[in-house]
């Protein structure tokens, strides 16, 4: 993707940091030229020789899967926070612009069929989305559905190849632009802009 150099980030924990939050991704791929896409939540392991991964599954009626045969790079997108920022922001005259932040994971996929391993990383991904609750669901608990469902899904592991990071948080501004920007964005109401502010303050410039 096009990344200004004011917003190219280039840490691997950071990107991986907001992967894992913001695990709800978009996988696209391509075959005979026609892009398509899944939105899907992806996990992201790092393996003991340092190998990261993504795992996730698809619906067996879901044609993407079968382009993964071809070992044909495809395209995972996390998308961070966003939110719009308002010309008052500024101190001088301007214009409207939304922010965000964005990870690109590029990699070759495989398919995984072996059933301990499928159902492992459903027990990983309900894990990590049942954690807090009171009472977090397990794939144990529904083992006769679990079973059923096992034959409608195919999964896949993702060896990531690289990563692409743009975090737009208004870097190319000055500091008395980028306090503006944080208190319009917390200020707001918009979806993601809390996250935004978050991010932004590990991004502030020197006063």
């Amino acid at each position: 993707m096009y990344i200004p150099r004011h917003f190219h980030e280039q840490d691997e924990s950071r990107l991986l940091a907001l992967m894992d939050q913001y695990g709800f991704a978009t996988l696209v791929t391509s075959d005979q030229g026609v892009p398509f896409a899944t939105h899907l939540p992806l996990l992201v392991e790092r393996e003991a020789g340092g190998r990261l991964l993504l795992k996730g599954h698809v619906a067996r009626a879901n044609p993407q899967w079968r382009s993964f045969a071809d070992s044909r790079e495809v395209l995972a997108i996390f998308q961070g926070p966003h939110a719009y920022v308002s010309p008052s922001c500024y101190s001088a005259p301007s214009v409207p612009t939304w922010n965000y932040a964005v990870v690109h994971a590029y990699g070759t996929p495989s398919l995984v069929e072996e059933p301990g391993t499928v159902l492992h990383s459903l027990r990983q991904l309900a894990s990590k989305y049942e954690a807090g609750r009171e009472q977090p669901w397990s794939p144990d608990e529904a083992e006769a559905v679990v079973s059923r469902l096992l034959a409608g899904i195919v999964a896949f592991e993702i060896a990531i190849t690289r990563l692409e990071g743009k975090f737009k948080l208004g870097q190319n501004r000055n500091a008395r632009d980028y306090d503006g920007i944080m208190r319009f964005v917390g200020l707001g109401e918009q979806h993601g802009s809390q996250g935004l502010v978050e991010l932004m303050t590990m991004y502030e410039p020197q006063k």
